[in-house]
C-alpha cells in the first residue's frame, strides 16, 4: 500500500469516525430520555444509568394520571393545524407577488422581522391581547405564532417561487386562467416541495414552542411543553414522569417527520441547490 492509499484510508476513517461523533452526540440526549423514561423513581435519576434496572410503564401511567396531558395534547393539535393553515393562506402569495415583482427592500423587512428576540413581543402580545380578550384562547397563540411563521415562510419560499418559469404562467393565462386560478393551480402545484419543507419546519416550531405559550395561557389553552415543565416546578424535579412526558411531547414530532422526510429531504436539497 502506498503512501497515498494509506492518507486516503486514513482520511476516510477520520471522516467516520467525525460522523459517529457527531450522530452520538446529536442522539444521546434522546435516548437518555428514552431510556429514562422506562425507569422506576429510584434508577430513573442515577448517574451513570443502571442498564440492567428492569423497564416499568409507571412514568407514563403517572403522566395520564396527572391529568391533562390529553388536554394539551388536543390544544398543541388545534394551534399547530391553524398556525400551519393560516400561514400558508398569507404567505404564499406573499411570496409570489414579491418574487414576481423583485421587490428586494421587502426581502430586507423579512429578514430584519426574523432578527428580533421572541421575548421582546411577549409584554406588547401579553399587554394586547388581555385588552382584547385574547388571552388564553386558540387565537392568541396562533397569532403570536404566526408573528415569527410568515416571515420564514416568506424568505424560505421566495427561492421556490422565483424559480417557476413565468411561461408557465403565461400560457395559463392564454388558456383563459386567471390570476388567482393560475396560481391556485399551476404555481403552487410546482412548489409542492417547498410547501411541504416550511410545513415540515413550521410543525416542529409550533409544536415545541414554550415560551409564548407559557406567558400568553393559563389554563383553558396550555399545550404539551407547558405540561412538561409542569413536572419542573415547585423546586421538585421527578425525571421519570418528566422523561414519560417528554417522550410523548416528541412522538408526533417524529412521526411527522418520517411521513414527509422524502419530500422534506428533496426541498431542503432544493433550496439549498440555490
Amino acid at each position: 500500500m502506498t503512501a497515498y492509499q494509506i492518507f486516503q484510508r486514513f482520511n476516510q476513517l477520520l471522516f467516520y469516525a467525525i460522523l459517529i461523533f457527531i450522530v452520538i452526540a446529536f442522539l444521546f440526549p434522546f435516548l437518555w430520555v428514552a431510556f429514562t423514561a422506562f425507569q422506576d423513581a429510584v434508577n430513573a435519576g442515577a448517574v451513570p444509568p443502571d442498564l440492567l434496572a428492569p423497564p416499568t410503564l409507571d412514568n407514563f401511567r403517572q403522566v395520564f394520571e396527572e391529568g391533562g396531558f390529553i388536554d394539551c395534547l388536543i390544544n398543541s393539535t388545534i394551534v399547530v393545524a391553524l398556525t400551519l393553515v393560516a400561514n400558508l393562506i398569507v404567505s404564499l402569495p406573499a411570496a409570489y407577488v414579491i418574487a414576481r415583482n423583485k421587490q428586494g427592500w421587502l426581502m430586507f423587512l423579512i429578514l430584519f422581522l426574523q432578527m428580533a428576540p421572541w421575548i421582546t413581543l411577549l409584554l406588547p402580545w401579553y399587554i394586547i391581547f388581555k385588552k382584547l380578550g385574547l388571552y388564553d384562547t386558540y387565537i392568541g397563540l396562533v397569532l403570536s405564532n404566526l408573528t415569527f411563521m410568515i416571515p420564514f415562510t416568506v424568505w424560505l419560499m421566495l427561492g421556490f417561487f422565483e424559480d417557476v418559469p413565468v411561461e408557465v404562467e403565461e400560457a395559463a393565462w392564454l388558456d383563459g386562467c386567471s390570476h388567482l386560478g393560475t396560481f391556485v393551480r399551476i404555481v403552487v402545484p410546482l412548489v409542492k416541495g417547498g410547501i411541504i419543507t416550511v410545513t415540515t419546519l413550521g410543525f416542529m416550531f409550533c409544536w415545541n414552542i414554550f415560551l409564548f405559550p407559557l406567558v400568553l395561557t393559563s389554563h383553558d389553552t396550555k399545550t404539551l411543553p407547558v405540561f412538561v415543565y409542569g413536572f419542573m416546578e415547585d423546586n421538585q424535579l421527578d425525571f421519570g414522569p418528566l422523561a414519560a412526558a417528554s417522550l410523548l411531547t416528541m412522538l408526533p414530532v417524529i412521526l411527522f417527520v418520517l411521513v414527509n422526510q422524502k419530500h422534506f429531504k428533496q426541498g431542503i436539497a432544493f433550496g439549498g441547490g440555490k
